[in-house]
């Protein structure tokens, strides 16, 4: 399989071979090597023939596993989640900074997805309550399977909806936090065969300038902040200062964009005008 991968030139033809026989045959990495010599059992065999074709089709090893790694822990995937990217982990590391002299922290993540955000800042912070919001109740299902797997649950909500609409007048939050559609939609078609054909368009899409989502969340988010609470946004690069500029537009004046570790900008963090 990893040769079949190299002659595909797929970029990391030995890691994806390895992944998926551990899950074609429930193994760990070392046990895997324990056992090499061993007969293979033929369903496993099957199985793992069934995850080359899928991968040399294109399907994102995640998506054929069916659970992706994100903050350490792992996170059940479907058809209506984004697989959780590496970089997003930059926004629960921010996050968490953000709150964790709270006594009790109240959390809102707009358009949630796996849940893996909610949840990675549940696991770091035992004070903490979140209520995640998604228009796919399919992504509800796996954010709540989720929570229930990583022991958060009974600090997890869930409500379907799109962006603020299942909120009542009055809930407030010391963070609402997403990392939200950002991606121009004329954009989408040249992205890669993994995230054009795998993931679901409604989580990339940003509308025609990308920053959709943006005007959306500025206009509300303010009402549902708590005095001293702040927003925090991922986004793609390049946006930080059209995002900037939305959020100056929806009432915020402390604003700051942050970058990842590769000098990309990654994230804009909106204060309260007095923060304490």
């Amino acid at each position: 399989m990893r040769d079949l991968f190299r002659q595909a030139q797929m970029p990391t033809p030995e890691l994806d071979a390895r992944l998926l026989a551990e899950g074609a045959f429930a193994m760990r990495r070392l046990e895997l090597i324990n056992r090499e010599r061993e007969p293979v059992p033929q369903d496993g065999l099957e199985r793992l023939r069934s995850f080359g074709e899928r991968r040399l089709r294109g399907e994102p090893v995640a998506r054929i596993l069916g659970a992706k790694e994100f903050w350490g822990l792992e996170f059940s995937l479907n058809a209506a989640t984004l697989v959780p990217r590496p970089e997003t982990e930059l926004l629960v590391e921010r996050g968490r900074s953000l709150v964790s002299g709270l006594e009790d922290v109240s959390i809102l993540d707009l358009g949630t997805g796996t849940g893996c955000i909610p949840i990675a800042l549940l696991y770091e912070l035992p004070q903490a309550q979140a209520l995640a919001i998604d228009i796919a109740e399919q992504a509800l299902e796996a954010a709540q399977a989720n929570a229930e797997r990583h022991g958060v649950a009974a600090r997890f909500r869930s409500r379907h909806g799109s962006w603020f609409s299942p909120l009542a007048p009055g809930e407030k939050f010391d963070l609402i936090i997403s990392n939200p559609p950002y991606i121009e939609t004329e954009v989408i078609g040249t992205l890669s065969e993994e995230v054009k054909t795998f993931d679901p368009a409604r989580a990339l899409d940003g509308g025609a300038d990308g920053l959709t989502a943006y005007r959306e969340i500025a206009a509300d988010a303010a009402r549902f902040l708590k005095p001293t609470g702040v927003l925090l946004l991922e986004i793609g690069a390049g946006q930080g200062a059209a995002v900037t500029q939305i959020l100056r537009e929806g009432g915020y004046d402390n604003i700051a964009v942050e970058v990842d570790l590769s000098g990309h900008q990654r994230m804009v963090v909106a204060f309260p005008d007095d923060p304490q």
